[in-house]
């Protein structure tokens, strides 16, 4: 007998809360509501609703009340998360996949999880809804050739690649052209990197200096990026779309160094934030 998704997720569920001791019952029926998978012990109650087929947000939301009333932590799993859901704490919804027979959670993209995982670490609290996030203070430079428009001496500009938060999230830091308040040149963050420059394994680079300069082409001065060797300065126009032919390629095959930095980077993106040892973002 062929299983469907609904029935195969429904079935794992009830299989992780048992193992970890939670008594459970499949379509738990009370005070208005039929729950997929009911699951309890002495002081928590959790359902679970496994949604394959469509149900808009409105649906979704005047279900979860009823859920709240009565105290129990709903968790919805969507095949396809209903139109215009943003991360909202009243309402846990995730992403349910299957590929090869196994059966996967989405956290938005941040970080995918098998079902059994999920379903434990949600209810051990692992799971925890943060209004904002928090970067790593782990700074990864990666360094790219520039020939001197001038003088043709090689040089080495820089940039900032993405950091990420202990959730897997993803920040690029996009910086304004012919701004003096530029991100990479922080003076904390040239300090290391001019500092990696003269180790013995960053000594090869050929670093472009960074000071103010003036432009003819905007008419004003700016941090820039300049020939080591003439001093010419190296435009910010020529210099993003340098960086940005570089932005998407594997950093790993890239010269590059990573550094520890104090540095507090908390942005008001409200999300669910998964941490195994319950390092949130908040």
């Amino acid at each position: 007998m062929m299983t469907t998704l609904h029935s195969r997720t429904q079935e794992e569920i009830v299989n992780v809360c048992k193992s970890i001791g939670l008594h459970t019952q499949k379509e738990y029926i009370c005070n208005g509501y039929r729950s997929d998978v009911f699951a309890f012990d002495e002081s928590n109650k959790y359902a679970f609703e496994v949604q394959i087929t469509p149900q808009t947000l409105k649906k979704t939301e005047e279900r979860q009340n009823k859920y709240l009333k009565d105290n129990i932590t709903a968790c919805w799993l969507f095949e396809k998360e209903p139109n215009g859901y943003k991360e909202m704490e009243h309402l846990p919804i995730f992403k349910l996949s299957e590929q090869n027979n196994k059966l996967s959670v989405s956290l938005k993209n941040r970080e995918t999880l098998s079902l059994e995982n999920f379903v434990k670490d949600f209810i051990d609290g692992k799971i925890k809804f943060c209004n904002t996030m928090k970067m790593l203070p782990q700074v990864q430079v990666v360094f790219i050739e520039f020939p001197c428009w001038k003088c043709k001496e090689m040089n080495h500009i820089f940039y900032i690649a993405p950091f990420h938060s202990s959730c897997k999230a993803e920040l690029r830091i996009e910086e304004s052209m012919w701004s003096s308040n530029k991100f990479r040149f922080k003076p904390e963050i040239l300090e290391k990197i001019i500092e990696y420059s003269r180790s013995e394994k960053g000594n090869h680079l050929k670093l472009a200096t960074v000071k103010e300069r003036y432009s003819k082409s905007v008419e004003g001065s700016y941090m820039s990026f300049g020939c080591h060797k003439c001093d010419s300065i190296f435009g910010d126009f020529f210099v993003e779309d340098v960086i940005m032919d570089y932005w998407y390629e594997d950093i790993t095959k890239m010269d590059t160094t990573t550094f520890d930095i104090e540095i507090d980077l908390h942005l008001n993106i409200p999300h669910w934030c998964h941490s195994k040892n319950k390092d949130f973002c908040e």
